[in-house]
């Protein structure tokens, strides 16, 4: 029996720190400046795996997505322009510039992106389950934040290295919870909620209408995305939540794109 790759369909939902951190690129020869976002490489990745699939309309937005990024791309340069000390007021011209450069990019990126239609009332119905999701994660980030690790550690280890295995043990659980920290040290934006919940609803659409069997949320934002350290260590218990209640994928772009490279 010989089996198509097609036959595994996939939609990608761009969420819109991708969106900025692919528009966010600029070149000067005449200031002698480059302003480019330090996510602007694997996020290109993905715009051109989406470009040359543009045909199988895989690559998608929704209204929230588009206008969230062209509300927060003027603050994300920015931010790039303090990285490299340039004051806004002092160098207006080469602000607007490349302010101007950024948003024509983010306009022809979004030319390659199938923006969906959502249903208001639906998408209220997600962001309650969505809003109760977070906020079950940031009661339990406060517990294991207040709580003393387990010391049962210290049975497996001799008396000579347990001051190290104390330090190793402490580091590495801090790391593998540091996704469900971050809920407490930077709290989930309305926005954002909306657009996890517009993603439960095109991906509950998708699975009746066009029998999608994987919906990824592409982001570099670690309140979906997971963290990860060298070593190998990963904290992914939020977004691990999220593909059990909803069944969406959330991962960079980078790894989407070699994950989804299988299948071309």
């Amino acid at each position: 029996m010989v089996f198509r790759r097609f036959l595994v369909k996939y939609k990608i939902l761009l969420d819109t720190s991708v969106l900025i951190s692919a528009s966010v690129y600029h070149v000067s020869r005449d200031w002698r400046i480059e302003v480019k976002h330090p996510f602007y490489e694997q996020s290109m990745r993905l715009i051109g795996f989406l470009k040359k699939n543009i045909a199988k309309r895989i690559g998608i937005i929704t209204k929230t997505v588009e206008d969230q990024a062209f509300a927060v791309i003027q603050e994300a340069v920015e931010k790039e322009l303090k990285r490299r000390n340039i004051d806004r007021a002092k160098g207006f011209r080469i602000y607007s510039a490349i302010l101007n450069s950024c948003e024509t990019r983010l306009n022809e990126i979004l030319a390659y992106m199938l923006r969906e239609p959502v249903d208001p009332e639906r998408v209220n119905e997600n962001y309650l389950k969505v809003d109760e999701m977070y906020e079950k994660l940031a009661e339990k980030a406060v517990r294991l934040h207040f709580e003393r690790p387990s010391e049962a550690w210290q049975w497996r280890v001799t008396r000579r290295f347990k001051r190290v295995a104390r330090e190793i043990f402490r580091t590495q659980r801090w790391r593998e919870n540091l996704q469900l920290v971050n809920l407490i040290r930077n709290p989930v934006k309305k926005s954002d909620k909306i657009i996890l919940a517009e993603a439960v609803y095109l991906f509950d659409l998708y699975k009746r209408s066009e029998q999608v069997t994987k919906f990824y949320l592409c982001s570099t934002d670690h309140h979906f995305s997971p963290i990860r350290f060298r070593g190998g260590i990963e904290s992914r218990v939020v977004t691990e939540k999220i593909e059990e209640l909803f069944g969406i994928i959330c991962e960079w772009p980078q790894q989407i794109v070699e994950a989804l490279s299988q299948f071309q």
